[in-house]
C-alpha cells in the first residue's frame, strides 16, 4: 500500500467572496467555499484519508451548515495501491464537492418559482454546471526517507501551483450569433452573463425583493446564489448597517427607551418582504434583532421614495417607523454611518510549517490552527462583532467602530499564545503572530470596495512596502480610515510596540473624555502644512518651530467644556509630535477620534 501527499484547492476564491455588493453577498459566498470544502474533506475522510488540512477529530464538525469553517485549501495523506485507485478517491470527493454546491443552487432556484420566465433558464443551467474549479495534485510519499514527507509536500505544493497555472479555458463562445452571450453582464462578476430575462425594471417585484435587486442591478448564478442560498441559515447572518449601529443601540436600551412600537413595525416590514431578521451569532442582537439599514433617516427616506408608488402598505409602514424614529434621533441623533471590517492573516506561517517533517508534527500545526478559528467567533462576539470567516489563520468579520481596536489585540494575542507550544516544540526561534487590517467604511460602500480596503489595510499590516528595517515587517495592526468626504487615513502599530499603542489607546481615551477638542488634530495638520516650507535645509530648526507652533496652538485650544487643555496633555502630544512628526500625529488623532466615536453626532457630519 502505498502512501500520497494530496493538495486540493477549490475556487474560484475572487468570485465567491471578494465578488459582493451586499453584506449578504459576502456572508454567503464565505459560507459557500467553506461548504464546499467540508464537503470535500467530508468525503475523503469517509474514503479513510487522513487529514491534515483540515484538522478534525470529529467528524460531525463536517456535517453539512456546521458552524465549523474550513478554507479552500485541503490537504490530506490517502493510502491506495495504485495511481488509478487514488484518482478514483479524488474524483469521488469532487463530484461531492460540485454536489454540494448543485444542492443550494437548485434551492436557490426553487425561491424563484414564482417568477421562471423572469430567469434565463438556459444561462442558469450552463453557469451552475461550470462554475466550481478543483484542482487537485498528489506526490508519493517515499517513507524508506527521513525527509520523505516533507519532500512530498514540496513536489505535491509545485505541482499544484503548476495545475492552476494551466487552468482549463473553454470556448467562451462557439456561435457568434450565440443569443445567451448577447446580455448584460453581472454586476457581481463581469466573467459572467446576467440570468436575469428581462431589464431590472421589469421585473415582478416579488422576484426584484427576492433578489434584493438594486436599480440596474443584474446578477449571475452565483450571485443568486448567494441572495437567496442557505435559506435555513439566512438569519444567522448580521448585515454591516446592524453591527454599525449597535452602540447606539445599546445606548437607547441602557436608557429604558421603549423599541417596541418600532419592533412591531419592523415585524410588518419583514412579511412584506423589505426587513430582515437577525437571530444568528449567539444571540448577541436580541435587543434588537433585525438589520439596521431603516434606522438611519437617508435609508428610511430612500426606502419611502422607492416603495411608495409601488406598495402602499409597505410605503405607510416606512411613514410609521420613520415618525417613531424622528424623536429618539432628535434626543440621541442617528447610529454612526461607519463600521469596521477586519481582515487578518498569519505571519511567517511558512517558517513553521517547514519545520514538520512527519504528518503527527504536521497536524500539531493544524490542530492549534483549528482551536484557535473555532475561538475567534467567540472572541468576536465578546466584542459585539461578527465573524464571517475563520479558517486556519484567515479571520474576516464585521466589528463596531468603537471596540475594534479592542477585538484586534485580543485576536493577536489568542493566536500567538495558541501556538507557542508547537512553535517551541519544532525549535522555532519566534512564534508565529498575526497581523490585522481593520477598514473604517461607510455603510453605502459597496461591500466589494469594503473588502478591497480591508484587503489593503491587511497587506500594510504586513509591512512588505518597509525597505529600510525588515524587522518592522508582520506582527502589526494597520487602521484605514476610508471617509467618504475625504482623502483615506492609515496608520500602522506593531503589536510589540506597546508605548505606541498605549499612546493611541490614550487618544481615544482623551476624545472619550473630551479632554482634547475633537478639532485639534486638523490644526495640527494645519501646522505641518504651513511650515512645510520653513527651514527645509535646517530640519532640527523646523522641528523646534513646529513644537512651539504646536505648544501655542495646544495652549490657545479650549475643550468642549471650554476648558483648557491639561499641560500634561499638551506636554504628551508635543513629544509625541516630536518624535513621529506632526503629520503622523495628525493621522494618529484623526483616526483616533473615530475608534472613539459611538454615534453620529460624535463624528459630526463626516
Amino acid at each position: 500500500m502505498n502512501q500520497y501527499l494530496v493538495m486540493l484547492s477549490i475556487g474560484p476564491v475572487q468570485s465567491m467572496i471578494a465578488a459582493a455588493r451586499r453584506s449578504r453577498d459576502l456572508w454567503s459566498g464565505s459560507w459557500l467555499l467553506s461548504e464546499l470544502a467540508k464537503s470535500c474533506a467530508k468525503s475523503l475522510k469517509e474514503q479513510g484519508a487522513n487529514l491534515i488540512f483540515p484538522y478534525v477529530d470529529n467528524a460531525s464538525l463536517l456535517q453539512m451548515n456546521s458552524d465549523f469553517s474550513v478554507g479552500n485549501k485541503l490537504q490530506v495523506v490517502i493510502e491506495a495501491n495504485n495511481i488509478d485507485e487514488l484518482v478514483q478517491i479524488i474524483n469521488q470527493a469532487k463530484k461531492a464537492t460540485q454536489d454540494r454546491f448543485l444542492h443550494e443552487a437548485e434551492a436557490s432556484f426553487k425561491q424563484l418559482s414564482h417568477a421562471t420566465d423572469d430567469i434565463r433558464q438556459e444561462v442558469w443551467d450552463t453557469q451552475k454546471a461550470n462554475y466550481l474549479e478543483i484542482q487537485a495534485a498528489w506526490a508519493k510519499i517515499d517513507n524508506s526517507d527521513h525527509d520523505g514527507y516533507k519532500q512530498a509536500i514540496q513536489k505535491a505544493s509545485s505541482a499544484l501551483a503548476a495545475r492552476k497555472a494551466t487552468r482549463d479555458f473553454l470556448p467562451a463562445a462557439t456561435d457568434p450569433y450565440d443569443t445567451t452571450r448577447m446580455t448584460p453582464k453581472s454586476s457581481l462578476d463581469g466573467a459572467y452573463e446576467t440570468i436575469l430575462n428581462k431589464r431590472q425594471n421589469k421585473l415582478k417585484p416579488t422576484t426584484r425583493t427576492k433578489l434584493s435587486l438594486s436599480d440596474s442591478e443584474q446578477l449571475d448564478c452565483l450571485g443568486a446564489i448567494k441572495r437567496l442560498g442557505f435559506d435555513d441559515k439566512a438569519e444567522q447572518f448580521t448585515p454591516f448597517t446592524r453591527v454599525t449601529a449597535h452602540a447606539w443601540i445599546e445606548k437607547l436600551v441602557a436608557d429604558g427607551i421603549d423599541l417596541k412600537p418600532i419592533k412591531s413595525i419592523y415585524d410588518e416590514l419583514i412579511k412584506l418582504g423589505v426587513a430582515t431578521r437577525v437571530r444568528g451569532n449567539k444571540g448577541i442582537y436580541a435587543d434588537f434583532a433585525y438589520d439596521g439599514q431603516l434606522l438611519y433617516p437617508y435609508r428610511v427616506d430612500a426606502a419611502i421614495q422607492e416603495w411608495n408608488q409601488v406598495d402602499d402598505a409597505i410605503g405607510d409602514q416606512l411613514k410609521l417607523l420613520k415618525q417613531q424614529l424622528l424623536p429618539i434621533w432628535k434626543e440621541y441623533g442617528e447610529p454612526y454611518s461607519y463600521g469596521v471590517m477586519l481582515l487578518a492573516d498569519g505571519d511567517r506561517m511558512g517558517e513553521l510549517l517547514d519545520k514538520a517533517t512527519s504528518l503527527g508534527e504536521h497536524q500539531k500545526i493544524t490542530k492549534a490552527l483549528s482551536d484557535f478559528a473555532e475561538s475567534v467567533a467567540n472572541t468576536m462576539r465578546t466584542y459585539n462583532g461578527h465573524c464571517i470567516y475563520a479558517g486556519g489563520d484567515d479571520v474576516l468579520g464585521f466589528v463596531p467602530l468603537d471596540q475594534a481596536y479592542d477585538c484586534s489585540k485580543r485576536l493577536s494575542d489568542d493566536f500567538k499564545n495558541r501556538l507557542l507550544d508547537v512553535s517551541a516544540s519544532l525549535g522555532v526561534d519566534q512564534s508565529p503572530t498575526l497581523s490585522v487590517g481593520l477598514a473604517v467604511c461607510h455603510i453605502m460602500t459597496p461591500m466589494s470596495v469594503i473588502r478591497d480596503l480591508a484587503n489593503q489595510a491587511e497587506k500594510y499590516a504586513k509591512g512588505d512596502h518597509i525597505k529600510d528595517d525588515i524587522s518592522k515587517r508582520r506582527n502589526a495592526l494597520s487602521l484605514l480610515l476610508s471617509v467618504r468626504s475625504g482623502t483615506d487615513i492609515q496608520v500602522r502599530y506593531q503589536w510589540d510596540d506597546k508605548p505606541s499603542l498605549e499612546t493611541f489607546q490614550q487618544w481615544i481615551s482623551m476624545y472619550v473624555n473630551k479632554a482634547i477638542p475633537s478639532r485639534v488634530a486638523y490644526d495640527i495638520r494645519d501646522i505641518h502644512l504651513r511650515t512645510d516650507l520653513i527651514a527645509r535645509h535646517e530640519p532640527e530648526l523646523r522641528k523646534g518651530i513646529r513644537s512651539a507652533e504646536l505648544k501655542r496652538m495646544l495652549e490657545q485650544a479650549r475643550t468642549a467644556t471650554a476648558e483648557k487643555i491639561a499641560s500634561e496633555t499638551i506636554y504628551q502630544l508635543q513629544e509625541r509630535g516630536t518624535a513621529i512628526g506632526l503629520e503622523k500625529l495628525a493621522d494618529e488623532l484623526i483616526v483616533a477620534r473615530w475608534f472613539a466615536a459611538k454615534t453620529q453626532q460624535e463624528l459630526g457630519k463626516e
